[in-house]
């Protein structure tokens, strides 16, 4: 019976190590976008992320009945000089395996905040933060215990080989620094401009927009830095307004002309695809922009999007008549067409009075008395030291729970701008929907 036991608690621990690492990464993929379909992958994360646990607690019972590691022997193993060595990896097993047991339970804890009646009950006393930043430290710990395990599984099959401890080393820190370099956020850098290897820095209170029909003085955008950096000899950039996209078109940047599009990330923020114009797309402290060359095909579908919204925008009169909004809450579901939005000026500070932005599709709707709404303010939120910005908290009855709240996008294309920010010209649609992240 105790072998049998012992070989459960083996296989359970391989399995555990299994499914947590397959968690982890769910997890990355899920939040930083790798794959398109992204509620399937956050579904599959929440079904590792009920097993593992479960499957923990079976290891950790089997530890407790089969594996008897004794505190005394172990601290007298180490004043040994010849059991040393082993006593000294068998106490690094022992306070790992607590570690691994502590953080599991945190992090998972933290992780059902992801479920409204779970957020209803604790509220934040379980913080998402310790899902998000400690997931790192479970991955260490498990990745050493799992190393120190396979160590003495080639110990009881007296494989005591030079090599054999080598390779055990070698990949122990290989997976370590691997787990390090995935945790970093996608666009972890410097605050600046990449272009190719080089970064170029800028004094924000030099820069002036190009854009003053979009942009107070002292607000700027992506394309403004640009012009500055060519004023200031940096680089060389041509560029010319077409006035059939209401934007600026790179014609080359520093001899190549080759199509350049860019990535912006606030702080934060992760690399991702993005069809904004690069003179709307406005700076924030802390951001990181990166020039580089995208297909041909992607340019110009962007730039046919473009072209699609000022016609439609000149033959409404110059006016924003958006032709279908949809509301996706998590209680109901509803659709506006051919809606005139109107401006509201909400962020005055950053944007000439009247520019009009996703935001104020909603104002609009709620000031035809076709929905009510609530806007909170964020100064940061979670990794992001620096937001400053207004997100809809509540429409209707549906109102922003723990991690559940309302994502939106703009003619079907996401990405993390917040809406208050998002200046629209006339797109085919804006979409606002529940989402839990």
């Amino acid at each position: 019976m105790w072998v049998k036991g012992l070989k459960i608690h083996r296989a359970t621990s391989w399995l555990v190590t299994l499914l947590a690492l397959i968690t982890i990464l769910l997890g990355y993929a899920a939040t930083r976008r790798w794959f398109p379909d992204y509620d399937f992958v956050l579904f599959l994360h929440g079904v590792t992320g009920w097993i593992f646990p479960g499957l923990l607690l079976v290891h950790f019972i089997f530890s407790i009945m089969y594996l008897k590691l004794n505190l005394r022997r172990i601290f007298k193993g180490l004043k040994n000089e010849r059991t040393s060595g082993t006593s000294s990896l068998r106490l690094l097993q022992r306070i790992t395996k607590w570690g691994i047991i502590i953080l599991a339970i945190l992090i998972s804890l933290s992780g059902l905040t992801y479920y409204p009646w779970f957020f209803a009950i604790f509220g934040n006393f379980f913080d998402f933060a310790f899902h998000v930043d400690f997931d790192i430290i479970l991955s260490l710990l498990m990745i050493v215990h799992v190393g120190i395990g396979a160590s003495f599984y080639f110990t009881r099959r007296k494989i005591n080989h030079w090599g054999v401890n080598l390779s055990i080393i070698s990949l122990v820190s290989f997976l370590l620094f691997a787990s390090f370099a995935i945790d970093l956020p996608a666009g972890f850098a410097d605050p600046g401009v990449y272009i190719g290897g080089t970064k170029y820095d800028f004094d924000p209170n030099e820069i002036e927009s190009v854009r003053p029909d979009l942009f107070q003085n002292g607000s700027f955008s992506v394309f403004d830095i640009l012009v500055h950096l060519n004023s200031t000899g940096e680089i060389s950039l041509n560029s010319h307004f077409n006035i059939s996209m209401d934007t600026y078109v790179i014609d080359s940047l520093n001899g190549n002309t080759d199509y350049w599009w860019y990535h912006i990330y606030y702080t934060g923020g992760d690399i991702e695809k993005n069809v904004v114009r690069m003179d709307h797309y406005p700076w924030k402290l802390g951001a990181i922009i990166r020039l580089y060359h995208e297909s041909e095909s992607y340019i110009s579908d962007a730039y046919s999007l473009f072209k699609e919204e000022v016609d439609r925008f000149i033959s409404n009169n110059n006016s924003i008549i958006i032709p279908k909004i949809t509301i996706t809450g998590n209680t109901f579901s509803v659709e506006f067409y051919n809606i005139t939005v109107t401006p509201h000026n909400l962020r005055n500070e950053t944007f000439k009075i009247d520019v009009i932005t996703a935001m104020d599709a909603i104002m609009t709707l709620g000031d035809l008395g076709y929905i009510t709404y609530e806007l909170t303010y964020y100064v940061s939120f979670r990794r992001a030291r620096y937001v400053h910005s207004y997100f809809v908290s509540k429409i209707n009855t549906d109102e922003t729970v723990g991690r559940c709240g309302f994502l939106f996008d703009v003619s079907d294309s996401f990405i993390w701008l917040s809406a208050d920010e998002r200046i629209i010209t006339s797109p085919e649609s804006i979409n606002f929907y529940w989402e839990c992240i």
